[in-house]
């Protein structure tokens, strides 16, 4: 679905105009057990609004619902005939995470041929440049807030958190798909032998409002 682009916005954020806006949807919560994966249905309410300095503030609240996650757990990776989940919980909402972020938006990565992208048709893959990203995120945890690093590329957003030692600690995945935005929130795991395997922790299919 194209985007009409708010004359308004900042240059720096054209490469993050699918975001910006008011969004809610829901999705899962991944808790994986010894018996086999326990997910619960979460609800978001997103805010993506740009700042006057040419970042993007994002304001997250997240409730978990005593109820089944969707399957398989979001409708983009649905068939139409597979049966919506029995509720199996009280419905019972609490908060799991409130969340303030600033996006930052960085020049065209190295080694593309930015002229060709720019006479590239509007909407043609070939007309995606890549952009460095920077995020902070913070949960309003004790352990304050997180540093992310990725691209954004045309509607889709790939942000990675690192440990102190440069290992993999987590990533998050975003998708603007149909008019509808995508997430994906994976983070490290003790499923691997050594325990640093990836799995989801969060994901969401959300709707502009």
């Amino acid at each position: 679905m194209p985007v009409t682009l708010d004359p308004s916005l900042p240059p720096s954020l054209y490469p993050l105009a699918w975001l910006v806006g008011s969004w809610q949807g829901a999705g899962a919560l991944h808790h994986p057990t010894p018996e086999g994966p326990a997910d619960r249905r979460v609800e978001q309410q997103l805010d993506c609004v740009a700042n006057a300095d040419g970042t993007l503030a994002w304001t997250s609240l997240v409730h978990v619902i005593d109820d089944a996650a969707p399957l398989p757990p979001t409708s983009v990776f649905t068939s139409d005939d597979v049966p919506a989940p029995t509720p199996v919980g009280s419905g019972e909402r609490s908060l799991l995470m409130r969340e303030s972020g600033v996006w930052t938006v960085g020049d065209p990565l190295p080694g593309q041929d930015l002229a060709a992208a720019r006479e590239a048709p509007a909407g043609d893959p070939a007309a995606f440049i890549s952009y460095g990203l920077q995020a902070r995120f913070d949960p309003g945890q004790p352990d304050g807030p997180a540093d992310w690093a990725g691209e954004v590329r045309g509607p889709r957003v790939q942000l990675a958190r690192r440990t102190p030692d440069g290992a993999l600690a987590a990533t998050r995945m975003f998708g603007y798909v149909g008019g509808r935005l995508m997430w994906l929130w994976e983070r490290r795991g003790d499923t691997g032998e050594d325990g640093t395997d990836l799995i989801p922790y969060l994901s969401l299919e959300l709707d502009r409002v």
